[in-house]
């Protein structure tokens, strides 16, 4: 299933240059916000970011492709001196939709999007002076809403929630990052 996912959004995403004079659908965005996990022993916030592109193929609706780090988190633990850290980042494939709640090119919009995580997470678990290391890399699947206003046809700005799923079978985090986004459209 992830795997026709993956290549039914990267087939898309290739056919995108061949679109592009006739359709304009090409739009690049970033967010930046708190990323906060509270998962394993873990209950920490850090600054993190997104920068990615897209296609909309039809007015609403399209691909998207980028990077993302949710920055690195750590939390103590009183009992034992138990300290754990972890930072994660990767890639992301996915969908996206809007849905503008105006005919005019500037008004307000909701969003939405989803799709593949491909992550790079490592982590340190440390008790007085043993430490225990963590590099692992796999994928899962992230979410997003968000609401924002359309400023004219090329830019809008948007609140966004995020929500991207980090598990290898044995650790399982989810990171919510809240951000303000903004889109340029070409």
């Amino acid at each position: 299933m992830r795997k026709s996912i993956f290549s039914l959004a990267l087939a898309a995403l290739l056919a995108a240059p061949g679109l592009a004079l006739a359709h304009q659908g090409l739009y690049v965005d970033g967010a930046v916000g708190r990323a906060s996990v509270d998962d394993l022993g873990i209950d920490d916030n850090d600054t993190g970011f997104r920068i990615g592109a897209g296609w909309r193929f039809v007015e609403n609706f399209g691909a998207e492709i980028g990077f993302v780090d949710l920055g690195k988190l750590e939390d103590d633990v009183a009992i034992g001196g138990l300290t754990n850290s972890v930072e994660s980042d990767g890639m992301y494939i996915g969908v996206s939709g809007r849905l503008p709640l105006t005919d005019e090119a500037a008004g307000f919009f909701l969003s939405a999007r989803a799709g593949m995580f491909f992550w790079d997470a490592e982590g340190r678990i440390r008790t007085g002076t043993t430490s225990s290391l963590l590099d692992e890399s796999n994928n899962d699947f992230y979410l997003g809403i968000g609401g924002g206003y359309d400023f004219n046809e090329q830019f809008g700005v948007s609140l966004s929630y995020d929500r991207y799923k980090v598990s290898d079978g044995r650790a399982d985090f989810d990171y919510d990052m809240i951000g303000v986004t903004g889109e340029v459209r070409f």
